[in-house]
């Protein structure tokens, strides 16, 4: 594997292993339901912000730098369900595969260019990027949700009068 393509798949792994440390813990209607009662506005649950994580890593991983063909409904990623268990067989299955993805890209694969139309209708602009910066986008945006995911369970555990946050990986 490419030294580039080595670096993003140390820090995806850590970086979940770092959301998965967040959602550990926590009941399963609690993973499904609960939002911070200080909060105003649109938040999304534990398990939905999960499912967006994983959702767009194996976009920008799988299909936008390696190619791969994937079905994608990003919209309903924030209306997702489900319990710890399966969130953790999909992210070990995108992490497997983005290994395989990453493992066959050559310097040269980093310079092809990705183009995305945009779809107004799943919040999508209209992009052309470099599968490097593609990569890089995969990371950095795993990387806001596992503190979105931080700061969501500090607040969890304030509320039920924990006062610490979940421990990191």
């Amino acid at each position: 594997m490419i030294p580039f393509a080595q670096a993003v798949d140390t820090f995806l792994t850590r970086l979940w292993a770092e959301a998965r440390a967040q959602l550990e813990g926590l009941p399963n209607e609690d993973l499904n339901e609960w939002k911070p009662q200080q909060v105003a506005g649109e938040i999304n649950t534990f398990y939905a912000l999960a499912t967006h994580l994983i959702g767009a890593g194996e976009y920008w991983v799988l299909h936008a730098a390696a190619g791969w063909p994937i079905h994608r409904d990003r919209q309903a990623e924030f209306r997702a369900h489900g319990d710890l268990a399966s969130l953790q067989a999909r992210a070990e299955r995108w992490l497997a595969n983005a290994r395989e993805a990453l493992a066959s890209l050559t310097e040269d694969d980093l310079q092809r260019v990705f183009e995305r139309r945009a779809d107004p209708a799943q919040g999508l602009s209209a992009i052309r990027w470099t599968v490097a910066e593609c990569l890089v986008h995969a990371v950095e945006h795993t990387a806001l949700h596992v503190g979105h995911l931080q700061i969501q369970r500090q607040l969890w555990n304030a509320e039920q009068g924990r006062g610490r946050s979940a421990p990191s990986a």
